[in-house]
């Protein structure tokens, strides 16, 4: 089990204030529970572009290029010629192209997903609580020994409705 200090608030702009002190503080690996999707907790917390988008390009572009190969190595491997028509022809090939960039952009982005959630997750997190899915805010500042007296103080300053010290 972690040791730190669990906050909970009822608020989002007491959450938002409460991680903007504790980062000025010199915390920088807190977690956030939020019932709500927030796109300003990420603000606040400095949490830019997910790299899911990287993985599904790539997806893509593999997809699209094995989409190519498949169906051109096809086609010179077993030729047929059909009234004249060149072997490798992209009009015919693009229904296949497509539907390979949608499956490989597709499996790439769960398997990103996945990866960078660190999902699937068999144990909870200690620090969650079930109203965290409900109505309240809360956020989790590992620590230890006097960092743990520190950290609480500062959590207890930002006005938390509730505050726990774990380990």
């Amino acid at each position: 089990m972690n040791s730190g200090v669990l906050g909970q608030y009822d608020t989002l702009p007491g959450t938002l204030d409460a991680i903007a002190r504790l980062r000025d503080a010199g915390h920088r690996d807190i977690e956030v529970f939020s019932p709500i999707p927030s796109p300003e907790i990420e603000e606040a917390m400095d949490i830019h572009s997910s790299p899911v988008r990287v993985w599904a390009l790539t997806g893509a572009i593999t997809g699209c290029t094995l989409g190519v190969l498949l169906t051109a190595g096809t086609s010179l491997a077993y030729p047929l010629v059909t009234q004249g028509k060149p072997l490798v022809s992209l009009p015919p090939f693009v229904v296949f192209m497509f539907e390979l960039t949608v499956l490989l952009t597709g499996i790439f982005g769960l398997v990103a997903l996945l990866v960078h959630t660190k999902r699937p997750v068999i144990n909870l997190d200690p620090a969650y609580r079930t109203s965290f899915s409900v109505d309240r805010w809360g956020i989790f500042v590992p620590a230890n020994g006097e960092g743990t007296a520190d950290a609480e103080a500062l959590v207890r300053e930002t006005a938390a409705v509730d505050v726990e010290v774990q380990g």
